[in-house]
């Protein structure tokens, strides 16, 4: 599958810059695991020869290293830079455990890394991501009240649901609910997510409930 490039024109075509390659081993990553991963297999689909490859990268594990940089910068870094515009620590809760209550693809980026995490450069990068995470969640349940040692165990509660969903999904499709909806409401509540003034279905609201 030949990909177009972004870089200067050369002989009236784009070339390929190292974005350009990073963003297509991060999508051959997801689609077929990281053993798929080679200079051929990813020239081959880029519709280029490999020297193209070799004018940015010294080889796979540099790719990989700058694929990696990439998904984490947008994925986390610039997903967080976002949220911290919204100023109720709830409504920011609330837009990044959204995700923990979607239907996931049933091949994801993020399951592919998480089977090749024995593999230094991705243990490396999703150390990072689960850290930046949690500990952009934990200082989320600060602000909403909670000590440190119950925010930390809610920041890792939260994105432990989020992780075991998209393993699930990879695993185990047949198990996942379906009723998203309901699954959403009894997430949120749980994480203690949900918006003000929205509850599951068929539950009263308790006096505690009426007082937060």
């Amino acid at each position: 599958m030949a990909r177009k490039g972004t870089g200067a024109k050369r002989l009236d075509e784009p070339t390929l810059t190292a974005a350009d390659w990073a963003g297509a081993a991060l999508q051959l990553i997801a689609e077929a695991g990281l053993g798929a991963l080679t200079v051929e297999a990813l020239a081959a689909r880029l519709g280029v020869t490999k020297g193209s490859f070799y004018w940015h990268f010294k080889g796979r594990s540099e790719l990989l290293s700058a694929a990696l940089d990439r998904w984490e910068q947008r994925a986390t870094a610039e997903a967080i830079t976002g949220l911290s515009a919204v100023t109720d620590a709830r409504q920011r809760l609330y837009l990044m455990l959204h995700a923990a209550t979607q239907a996931p693809r049933s091949r994801s980026l993020y399951a592919a890394l998480a089977e090749a995490a024995e593999d230094p450069i991705v243990r490396r990068v999703l150390n990072r991501v689960a850290s930046a995470r949690i500990e952009y969640l934990e200082a989320c349940y600060r602000e909403l009240g909670l000590a440190q040692p119950q925010a930390k165990a809610k920041a890792v509660f939260a994105y432990a649901a989020y992780r075991g969903l998209l393993q699930l999904a990879h695993e185990a499709p047949a198990v996942l609910p379906t009723d998203w909806s309901s699954y959403a409401a009894v997430v949120l509540e749980a994480m203690g997510a949900a918006p003000r003034g929205r509850r599951r279905p068929g539950r009263q609201r308790s006096k505690a409930d009426q007082d937060t």
